[in-house]
């Protein structure tokens, strides 16, 4: 059985939306939503809901973050595989028996397909078509994993409480760890990104920090380069993007304020 792991923080209009798209999949599974400090009606939704899969929800007050509330969800899960998907992607027909298919062999860590509605193309928001999939790919929108992998690698590092950094940390341990990393092109979700478009600047700053203190906890200059925090890439970046980034149209603010977060962390302001 299939686990599907949703944290949710005050977005109860697409929470719905998702669990409706989920009472159309086949398949043997169970839904846990983790309520992370909501102070919406999301609770009185939940409390309510009745869907024909089984289905489990659990409140976290304060809100700690996405890596507590997934670690929370997993730690309730009763199936031997673990499917993370955010409360903003819903999942598109074929979804759950796509991701079961795909660990046929052990220590399978499977990314399914990401896109992204017409309005977000091109912002910097997160879309995966493949073919191939890589340690920094894994999220928590549409990955699969077994639930022993999971717990061995130690889950969510919940040090990562604010935007950002959370899954490429997970990615990279279970790189380490030799997990066998699949692209299920037929695991396809849309990416509604649902407050990404009044956000998407302050969050991709906050990405760009975040990707920084990765590298700083493990120690690999693999994992600057991957994620484009390397000195060296940053500061091209600095003095390229103001005059350039025109050219990559709404990526181009995307991909600057990207910079500046990881400049930021590397070089934070000394206290006055």
């Amino acid at each position: 059985m299939i686990s599907v792991i949703v944290p949710t923080h005050n977005r109860r209009e697409v929470l719905a939306k998702k669990l409706r798209a989920l009472e159309n999949q086949p398949g043997a599974f169970e839904v846990i939503v983790v309520a992370d400090g909501c102070t919406d009606d999301t609770l009185e939704f939940l409390q309510q809901y009745k869907p024909p899969f089984a289905f489990h929800f659990l409140e976290i007050t304060p809100g700690l973050g996405a890596a507590n509330a997934r670690n929370r969800g997993a730690g309730m899960a009763r199936g031997d595989i673990l499917l993370f998907s955010d409360d903003d992607v819903i999942p598109q027909p074929g979804w759950i028996e796509a991701h079961q298919k795909a660990h046929t062999r052990p220590r399978t860590v499977a990314v399914g397909r990401l896109e992204l509605p017409p309005a977000l193309r091109g912002t910097g928001a997160a879309e995966l078509k493949g073919p191939r999939a890589f340690w920094w790919n894994i999220t928590g929108n549409n990955t699969s994993l077994p639930r022993a992998l999971f717990e061995e690698v130690g889950g969510y590092d919940p040090a990562f409480s604010g935007y950002g950094g959370e899954d490429p940390d997970l990615g990279y341990r279970l790189m380490r760890a030799g997990a066998r990393l699949v692209f299920v092109r037929e695991a396809l979700a849309v990416h509604e990104a649902f407050d990404y478009q009044g956000q998407a600047i302050e969050k991709a700053r906050q990405a760009g920090a975040a990707h920084v203190r990765v590298w700083q906890k493990h120690h690999d200059p693999r994992i600057a380069w991957a994620l484009g925090v390397h000195p060296v890439l940053v500061s091209l970046k600095l003095a390229l993007l103001p005059s350039f980034k025109g050219l990559l149209g709404a990526r181009g603010d995307y991909e600057l304020a990207y910079a500046w977060g990881a400049s930021e962390a590397w070089n934070p302001p000394s206290a006055s």
